[in-house]
């Protein structure tokens, strides 16, 4: 649904806050509700996908992989982040992606860990803040070198910070399904944080599987735990890592638990510079691949996904896990 707003904070009678619509121009709405039929894709590719590879990456490529992402009709694009630069060497461009992406019903959404980052993203124009806390405190200190409650009060901040303009927040809880130090993290261990997560007042809860530790019967019981603790207030969202490849199963375990809010990467492109083994997101084009055989609606151009796939492949000189690269989608017919 291609729209309108950003999101003003007001109190809802549960004490959270929620968000009303303030339109504008060129965003897309995040927080509004979506078609029965619909699933919503966020490419955090341009982010995610970028800052771990072992090669510098020109500020060209990255602005024609997220313009051609919007021309494909992705409606959520994680386009960078404002972390420190000695932290996430390649995100330290970030600013000029932003700047440089089309006007577009597109939102443009950038991931902050501290209210200086938050400041610098909202200085930048960017339309959505996504935060990250850690299910896990030891991934919590390697990740944002803080603990879990640290950064809990940090992503106050951050959402005070998007209130006052007139901003959603999205926030990834990383290592829901299993910790690369910890091992797997107990569901009510889980499911606090995603209380936690919500009493801030983010819109969405985005449940990382970020090792790729995740079986079907996990992404069941995980989203239950936490449904059942935060209600309906809040949008779900899931993560996922193609680490053990079993992320496209994860994703249909996440459908046939209620979820229709994915995050995915162009090219299968990612992994965590921060967590040992953990490798690519789960690839965008073969995402909207299977939900497209499933009869759901994506607003997204699969042809036209693979290309840009194609060229973030040229562009960085090496195979990138895409099925949709090798195998193209199901019944294409062959040139004859």
């Amino acid at each position: 649904m291609p729209g309108c707003c950003h999101g003003v904070l007001a109190k809802t009678t549960a004490g959270r806050r929620a968000y009303a619509p303030h339109v504008s121009s060129r965003s897309f709405d995040v927080t509004a509700p979506l078609d029965a039929d619909a699933v919503l894709i966020r490419d955090v590719g341009p982010r995610d996908g970028l800052q771990a590879i072992d090669q510098d990456v020109s500020l060209q490529t990255k602005i024609a992989m997220t313009n051609g992402l919007v021309a494909a009709g992705l409606r959520r694009i994680e386009a960078g982040s404002f972390v420190s630069p000695k932290a996430v060497p390649r995100m330290a461009d970030s600013r000029q992606v932003f700047e440089a992406m089309p006007e577009a019903s597109v939102a443009r959404e950038a991931l902050v860990v501290n209210e200086r980052g938050a400041h610098a993203a909202v200085d930048a124009g960017v339309d959505v803040l996504v935060g990250v806390i850690s299910a896990s405190d030891t991934f919590s200190h390697r990740n944002v070198r803080m603990s879990r409650a640290a950064a809990i009060v940090e992503l106050t901040r951050i959402v005070e910070v998007a209130g006052t303009a007139a901003l959603p927040v999205s926030v990834d809880l990383s290592a829901a399904f299993g910790c690369a130090f910890e091992g797997r993290v107990p569901v009510g261990v889980v499911a606090d944080a995603a209380e936690q997560i919500a009493s801030t007042g983010a819109f969405e809860i985005v449940l990382a599987d970020t090792i790729g530790a995740a079986a079907p019967n996990d992404i069941s019981t995980i989203v239950a735990a936490v449904r059942e603790r935060v209600g309906d207030d809040v949008e779900l969202g899931l993560h996922l890592h193609d680490t053990r490849g079993l992320a496209l199963a994860n994703a249909t375990a996440g459908l046939d638990a209620g979820i229709r809010r994915f995050d995915a990467s162009v090219g299968g492109l990612g992994g965590c510079p921060f967590s040992p083994g953990a490798t690519g997101n789960v690839c965008t084009e073969d995402l909207v691949h299977l939900f497209d055989a499933l009869g759901l609606s994506t607003g997204i151009d699969l042809d036209e996904l693979i290309a840009v796939a194609a060229t973030v492949e040229h562009e960085l000189g090496t195979r990138l896990p895409s099925r949709m690269l090798r195998a193209g989608p199901r019944f294409t017919r062959l040139a004859t």
